[in-house]
């Protein structure tokens, strides 16, 4: 693989990191309902490492959005850790393995983000308050984190085949 972005790896990123945007802005009115790691996933199987990038882009547009929180902290972690799990797999082509992977994801995304929570509230001599009050904050975030996960499952349980099959097409046409 070549370590050098190229013209086209650029032009994958501003593409990849625009659909993210576009696709979670459209599905803002459903909670826990998001693309992003479809996408993600779909972007390191046809980018490799160079997948990470997208990450950080993606954050620093949401952060100018929304504003900075302990959020871009979780997503800084959380996300590449899926591009991770993606790059590990990238040769496995089961859609049950892909729709299973996403909704594991899903479901332990708020577990996940615990970590950033209970480090970012964190006083001296506070951490085992913190401790716990990461915990009740993770506990009660259970029911969307389930949500979550059904919705990347059926999400990848939908749309892999097509969109995997896309990207095989892109990556013979552009070497």
């Amino acid at each position: 693989m070549d370590k050098k972005f190229s013209i086209k790896d650029i032009a994958y990123i501003g593409m990849a990191v625009a659909l993210i945007e576009t696709c979670k802005m459209a599905l803002a009115f459903l909670p826990n309902i998001e693309l992003t790691s479809f996408w993600l996933v779909m972007f390191t199987l046809l980018m490799g490492w160079k997948a990470l990038i997208i990450v950080p882009i993606f954050v620093a547009i949401e952060a100018s959005l929304y504003g900075p929180h302990v959020w871009v902290i979780m997503y800084l972690y959380v996300w590449p850790l899926l591009i991770i799990l993606s790059h590990t797999f990238r040769k496995n082509t089961n859609v049950l393995f892909w729709a299973l992977l996403s909704g594991f994801f899903g479901l332990f995304f708020g577990a996940l983000c615990t970590p950033a929570q209970v480090i970012f509230f964190t006083k001296p001599d506070t951490f085992n308050a913190a401790l716990k009050a990461g915990f009740a904050w993770w506990v009660a975030g259970i029911p969307y984190d389930v949500v979550h996960a059904i919705g990347n499952f059926s999400i990848m349980l939908v749309l892999y085949t097509p969109i995997r099959f896309a990207v095989n097409k892109l990556k013979t046409i552009s070497h």
